[in-house]
């Protein structure tokens, strides 16, 4: 990878600091003579323990990709096994439980079962309230209901 100028002198007084306040003064006075740094105290302060940041930012950085990385992944096989009903589930998982993932707002009572068309893109849900809806134009209708 190639660095800018400013970036590579950025990141030459940064291992200079880093050499200087571990203790390496032979090599931080050799370092600092081969990549022609003069350095004074304002400069000091501003690179000041900014190699070990940005190594605690990459390494975290990098935590961080591989659980995307992971749930990536977790997607993908999600995905290409048809979904969470593709892997054998025991039958007390099969009523879903609170708290709920997304909220359909046409029932009373917690909806007990969703049910997608094979062919088209249409819906049809059932609840505790005795009640089955299906979504159409951005509102609920009763297709049945239990008399009480």
């Amino acid at each position: 990878m190639v660095l800018s100028q400013r970036q590579r002198d950025e990141l030459n007084r940064a291992i200079a600091d880093y050499l200087r306040s571990n203790g390496y003064e032979e090599a931080y006075s050799v370092f600092k003579k081969e990549a022609e740094l003069d350095m004074n105290e304002e400069l000091d302060k501003k690179y000041a323990g900014l190699l070990e940041k940005k190594w605690t930012s990459v390494i975290r950085l990098q935590k961080k990709v591989m659980e995307l990385e992971s749930k990536l992944n977790e997607a993908k096989e999600e995905f290409t096994s048809g979904g969470p009903l593709g892997q054998k589930r025991d039958p007390k998982e099969w009523i879903p439980r609170p708290p709920e993932k997304y909220a359909l707002s046409g029932h009373r009572s917690p909806v007990t079962r969703v049910i997608f068309h094979p062919v088209f893109s249409v819906m049809v849900s059932a609840s505790e309230d005795a009640t089955i809806k299906t979504p159409y134009s951005n509102s609920y209708i009763n297709y049945l209901q239990k008399d009480k």
